[in-house]
């Protein structure tokens, strides 16, 4: 089951929990080509938008300020190949749709 929305005015709209993640393509995409990149790009930081492999880092900092430079604020994956899943807090995973 998907979001549901309740009410008309935007504020009033909740959503349940099971809504996709943002970055589902990307975390996929990701998955499916994780053991070819570790063997080509091993170690290096990988960033993916939508299904796309855009490229391989050697820092974090400049992996980040190419996907910036070419998308914005996003969204996009980046992941360090070899590295497990950063786990951050709940505070950074959440963002509030309704906020300016």
């Amino acid at each position: 089951m998907r979001g549901k929305s309740i009410g008309k005015s935007k504020k009033s709209r909740l959503m349940t929990n099971d809504a996709a993640h943002p970055l589902e393509t990307e975390i996929r995409a990701y998955e499916t080509r994780k053991a070819e990149l570790d063997k080509t790009y091993p170690g290096k930081f990988v960033v993916f938008k939508g299904s796309d492999f855009v490229g391989a880092w050697d820092t974090l900092n400049a992996a980040a300020a190419e996907a910036v430079a070419r998308f914005g604020r996003g969204p996009y994956l980046i992941r360090q190949l070899g590295a497990p899943p950063p786990t951050l807090p709940a505070s950074v995973l959440f963002r509030d749709p309704w906020a300016a």
